[in-house]
């Protein structure tokens, strides 16, 4: 059985622990109760109070009342910040040994870097972390590849069956040419052509000259894929550079 939460709510700097472990439970209830049968659900998080343990309490709590083990995916966990994030990873890791009975038997940790980035961020500024715990939570890591073509015109394709809105050939082909499968950049020129050109009005047909204005919006708006250089460094002498390195399809 598996879940997914996102942990953005708590993703700012004065937000405390206990805080940010509330919001995780009651985030991880309300998304649980749109994808879980009532069989499955976590419990109501009413009952609990906000404490330094109330996640990994919570999460011990949930899989005690399982029959099955729980695969659990926390999404946005890089929005975290300093004490939070490893009050966080240190609740995962305080649990580790108990699974799958009394903790989920996996968990994925999503965000736009590998976890060994924090940890260096988070020592230069808590010299008293120690030597490995609590980053020693990793299994394993990988990278969201670049997409094939064959994987782009699937994707595109799943949103014809939801809405009925077609990405012809030509509209497939202009698009690719312009991301190579970079996952960040087809997914923002595809929104950016339904959702801000079309305002979802999916009655409304999808033409490669879309496509065209979808990339120059994107780089009016200097949003950068992940991995890439921030903001303040996208300056016009460095944006044929990031640009070529985008159309090269840049791994995530």
């Amino acid at each position: 059985m598996a879940t997914v939460c996102s942990l953005e709510s708590a993703g700012y700097p004065s937000i405390s622990v206990e805080d940010a472990n509330m919001v995780f439970v009651k985030s991880m209830h309300r998304i649980a109760s749109v994808f879980l049968e009532a069989a499955y659900m976590p419990p109501l998080p009413s009952g609990y109070t906000a404490s330094p343990s109330l996640l990994g309490d919570y999460l011990t709590d949930w899989c005690k009342a399982l029959s099955k083990p729980l695969v659990l995916l926390l999404d946005e966990v890089d929005a975290l910040y300093d004490d939070v994030l490893i009050s966080t990873l240190r609740q995962l890791r305080d649990g580790f040994q108990t699974r799958p009975r009394h903790f989920p038997q996996s968990v994925a940790l999503v965000g736009l870097r590998d976890i060994r980035e924090y940890r260096l961020r988070a020592r230069a500024d808590n010299p008293s972390i120690g030597a490995g715990s609590p980053f020693n939570v990793k299994a394993e890591s990988f990278f969201l590849p670049v997409f094939t073509r064959e994987e782009v015109r699937a994707l595109l394709d799943q949103h014809t069956q939801d809405t009925g809105q077609v990405f012809t050939a030509a509209v497939f082909e202009r698009l690719y040419a312009y991301s190579s499968g970079q996952p960040w950049l087809t997914n923002a020129l595809a929104n950016e052509i339904v959702a801000r050109i079309l305002k979802n009005d999916y009655t409304r047909a999808i033409t490669a000259e879309m496509v065209d204005i979808a990339k120059e919006r994107l780089i009016e708006q200097r949003q950068n894929p992940p991995g890439q250089p921030d903001r303040q460094d996208q300056r016009p002498p460095v944006r044929p550079i990031v640009l070529s390195h985008q159309r090269r399809g840049a791994r995530l």
